[in-house]
């Protein structure tokens, strides 16, 4: 990163003084900062690496399931459901099983897929989560974003109302 950093001279003018902030890597680093230093450009050294990032984090990680976020379920079929949750995902999993059971298809998505086609089942052991996000308007954000992405499957509903410019990148990344 080339940053350009404004500066006066000995008579109060003003000069650009050009500074690069390079990642050191042995060998590579040293060529370009010759380079540079011919053409004025002063050259600093940062680690590629943080202390914080090689030493082990001090908590527990916790388990995937048991946190917020935006998952998705897959269907025997190929199709899958995707959705959120501001609870553990565990618990919202545990829900759909429960609504499927016993049959509440005005409830939940997952029940009434499974309950109108016949040999569907709900793959519970398979959960993928998605994203891991606590906060509320970038997990719906998020859920919205996942079923526009995956046109294969059979939410009710497509989430938070977004911008067509989403469409437009996320058509891009395909």
């Amino acid at each position: 990163m080339i940053k350009i950093k404004k500066s006066k001279d000995e008579n109060n003018n003003q000069q650009l003084c050009t500074n690069a902030c390079l990642p050191y890597v042995a060998g590579v680093t040293d060529k370009l900062k010759k380079t540079l230093s011919k053409r004025n450009i002063g050259v600093r050294f940062r680690t590629v690496k943080k202390i914080q990032q090689v030493l082990p984090s001090n908590q527990d990680p916790v388990p995937r399931l048991l946190t917020k976020g935006v998952y998705e379920l897959k269907c025997t079929c190929g199709k899958s459901y995707i959705g959120q949750t501001g609870r553990s995902i565990q618990c919202r999993i545990k829900e759909y099983q429960r609504q499927t059971r016993l049959g509440n298809t005005d409830k939940s998505a997952i029940a009434e897929h499974v309950h109108t086609n016949e040999n569907h089942k709900i793959d519970y052991e398979k959960i993928r989560v998605l994203d891991k996000t606590t906060r509320y308007y970038p997990r719906i954000i998020r859920e919205s974003l996942e079923i526009m992405k995956n046109n294969n499957n059979f939410n009710r509903e497509d989430g938070y109302r977004l911008s067509n410019t989403w469409r437009l990148a996320i058509s891009r990344d395909r």
